[in-house]
């Protein structure tokens, strides 16, 4: 069997059977996808990836308890989130706060040149900063849906809470998001470069 073209459900029958190799291949296909939720979350480039790699041990050593009634990345997800949590509250209590990586940071993104694109990335350096004020819940159910682009039943299923609930958060925390950007400078920038 072609191992790169192999269901996430045949590799982790492969590790669990004793073979590492396959290990590596859901990582490979995964990596970037943990990772951008960690610097997301996180803030920081260095700290994302120690959390990347934590969080890859801890799927490894937990393989076992996947039981399939998910897709691998949904289960893979919770994981990655539940150990971030536990990394950005560690952080917090460590340095007080923590500021948000804009996306320039995340490995493979391009650089931009025209104008047009420096003006996208200035509005959202402003978006990162105006997202950093939220709670790490708010942000998170921002990020997943719209930069991981998870579905609400997954985000439900990563954090353990219905569909609807992932939906009503995802609308307090947009409502939220727009009462800052328009009542602030940051929103009154935004708009100049619309």
């Amino acid at each position: 069997m072609n191992q790169q073209r192999a269901s996430d459900t045949d590799l982790i029958g492969e590790v669990l059977a004793g073979n590492t190799r396959s290990y590596a291949i859901l990582l490979e296909r995964y990596q970037h996808m943990v990772y951008t939720l960690a610097v997301r979350m996180l803030g920081t480039p260095e700290l994302a990836e120690e959390t990347t790699q934590d969080i890859f041990v801890k799927a490894y050593e937990s393989l076992s308890s996947f039981r399939g009634d998910s897709k691998f990345s949904t289960w893979l997800y919770r994981v990655a989130y539940r150990k971030i949590l536990d990394a950005l509250a560690r952080e917090k209590r460590n340095s007080g706060h923590v500021v948000c990586a804009a996306p320039e940071s995340i490995p493979g993104q391009g650089t931009e040149t025209t104008w047009l694109q420096v003006s996208s990335r200035e509005k959202r350096e402003i978006l990162l900063r105006v997202l950093d004020r939220l709670s790490v819940e708010e942000n998170a159910v921002l990020s997943l849906f719209y930069l991981q682009e998870q579905s609400l039943k997954e985000i439900g299923a990563l954090m353990d809470v219905s569909p609807s609930t992932v939906k009503v958060r995802l609308f307090r925390a947009r409502e939220k998001l727009k009462g800052m950007l328009e009542g602030s400078p940051t929103g009154k920038l935004l708009k100049t470069y619309e």
